[in-house]
């Protein structure tokens, strides 16, 4: 409810160092980028640049697919919801390998879809990261100066930043770490997937953090419109529930992708969700619109605590206030 009631950095940026986190470290957060994508492209749909249900083509005029009438259908909400019928995870590998966003794109026309716009749940970052490209077109501005200029500076996220030298040239950065036996060993920082910016892109500290997270719960609406947070939060489609997240959320009841967030529903409530990680880093963020109750945390190593420390928070928090009948979950028409 508008309240920062714990904010602190923990351990060190370097394994077997001295140097400390604190709460302006930078840390990469992967694929909780994705959530930045879909509220910038909420702020410029409330502004009237563009709409949800806009078709890709209508922006994109040279974006193509293998089934050429599935290239018509697919519009804006397709892409944010990950259902734009490519196959799960089209072409993370070559992002894994180094290969860059804009060297990938036109390859997307040759994939045979595993199904029409709409149909199914498939994971993205390359098409997903097509939103960068519709939103430069339609305002002329590129992606990451459009995040900044909307929502990192208004929302005072001074550490905020989506590109690979922002984050080498910053002196508070922690380092990547991999497991290796039974200790930690840091790892290069490297600029994969920053080619990716909406998918993957983004750099922050736990003070930019809790300023989104206040964002997100509705105290900047001057920043990020109301309607822009609901239209987000809105369950576009099921998706299956992953051991993983059956074995953490105790109470798991659903599980649903919105507009770049998953959407949790446990103890009768809908949490809004995401993680990420690129290589040595883990994020987690996940917020309640009811409540407005929100959290985030980033770790610099691949630690099994990532996965369970949101899930374990919601668990407390949740048996700890008053029942309610469950509220309506957001369901598109």
């Amino acid at each position: 409810k508008g309240e920062i009631v714990l904010l602190r950095g923990y351990g060190v940026k370097q394994y077997g160092g001295h140097d400390s986190v604190d709460l302006h470290t930078a840390f990469r957060i992967g694929s909780v980028s994705k959530g930045f994508a879909s509220v910038l492209t909420g702020i410029l749909v409330e502004e009237g640049y563009l709409g949800w249900n806009d078709h890709v083509k209508k922006y994109l005029s040279d974006f193509s697919m293998k089934d050429t009438s599935c290239a018509s259908q697919m519009t804006i909400k397709h892409i944010l919801s990950q259902t734009s019928g490519f196959p799960n995870h089209t072409f993370t590998d070559l992002l894994d390998n180094g290969y860059q966003y804009e060297n990938i794109k036109s390859s997307l026309s040759g994939v045979t879809l595993a199904a029409k716009p709409g149909q199914i749940y498939t994971y993205q970052n390359v098409v997903y990261s097509l939103i960068g490209d519709i939103l430069q077109k339609t305002t002329g501005e590129d992606y990451n100066h459009l995040l900044q200029d909307k929502i990192f500076v208004p929302l005072r996220m001074n550490e905020a930043s989506t590109d690979f030298g922002s984050f080498c040239n910053n002196p508070n950065t922690a380092l990547p770490h991999l497991r290796y036996g039974s200790s930690w060993k840091a790892k290069p920082k490297n600029d994969r997937y920053y080619s990716v910016s909406p998918a993957s892109g983004v750099n922050a500290s736990a003070s930019d953090m809790a300023q989104w997270l206040l964002a997100l719960t509705g105290y900047y609406p001057e920043v990020i419109p109301e309607q822009a947070i609901r239209d987000i939060s809105t369950a576009c489609i099921e998706t299956p529930r992953k051991s993983a997240y059956r074995r953490n959320w105790k109470s798991l009841e659903k599980t649903y992708y919105g507009l770049g967030w998953r959407i949790f529903t446990t103890a009768h409530h809908n949490i809004v969700y995401h993680g990420g990680y690129v290589e040595g880093f883990r994020a987690e963020i996940a917020f309640d619109p009811e409540t407005k109750v929100g959290i985030a945390v980033m770790f610099n190593a691949n630690t099994p605590l990532a996965s369970q420390c949101i899930p374990h928070f919601f668990e407390m928090y949740l048996s700890r206030i008053p029942s309610a009948d469950q509220p309506a979950l957001y369901a598109e028409k």
